[in-house]
């Protein structure tokens, strides 16, 4: 073997090793792209959130949560999570999670036990009709978790107020879900003036949509 022929062997081998890394690195960066690629995109969206002590409606109060939709994307409820926190006046933290569609029973004569509405509804007869409450569980069109409710730019969701009627107490069973164990019918347990951290989550991507500490009117 002649002296050029050893010099040219340490060439050889270097030159394979860079192709070789670049070729892994190609590889590599392709992968990611591709997982990149499939991430899901969370929607955004302009959202207002208010969270009633006492709401009246047409002479009788209680307990309310409504969501406006302000403007941006158009949110399937199907793929949100709602989570609420909130610390009662003596201290214990309560967790409410509404995810998917789920129904709640009423407590008078038109709403009662054997009528159902979603603990959430988009409120919008010229959309939906006239018929949110139903005679089984099973779920309505507008019932938040439903695949056809839509949350779109001027929407409004609300818990099933409207329907909980004069008689006392006054009983609103859609905030029963949303808030467990607080007795909704003692105005000092859920007093003016608190605060309840409301969170809500585009499930498909994990992303935060909506964070914020809001304070009940």
């Amino acid at each position: 073997m002649t002296g050029r022929d050893t010099a040219v062997s340490p060439v050889v081998g270097v030159m394979l090793m860079l192709a070789i890394t670049v070729m892994i690195a190609a590889i590599v960066s392709a992968a990611a792209g591709g997982l990149s690629g499939t991430e899901k995109k969370a929607p955004s969206a302009i959202l207002d959130i208010t969270i009633y002590a006492s709401k009246d409606y047409s002479g009788y109060s209680l307990p309310s949560l409504i969501i406006k939709h302000i403007s941006g994307n158009v949110l399937a409820t199907k793929d949100l999570q709602i989570i609420l926190y909130y610390r009662t006046p003596s201290g214990t933290i309560v967790k409410g999670n509404l995810s998917g569609q789920y129904a709640v029973s009423g407590v008078w004569s038109i709403y009662n036990s054997g009528k159902y509405c979603g603990v959430l509804f988009i409120n919008d007869e010229n959309r939906f009709g006239s018929d949110t409450l139903q005679d089984s569980a099973k779920g309505y069109a507008n019932w938040f978790g439903n695949a056809s409710a839509t949350f779109r730019p001027g929407d409004i969701l609300v818990t099933p107020a409207q329907y909980c009627g004069p008689e006392l107490p006054h009983h609103n069973t859609g905030m029963d879900y949303l808030f467990p164990g607080v007795d909704l019918k003692v105005p000092a347990e859920f007093p003016v003036g608190s605060v309840v951290t409301v969170k809500i989550i585009h499930t498909p991507s994990g992303q935060i949509i909506y964070d914020k500490d809001v304070v009940i009117v």
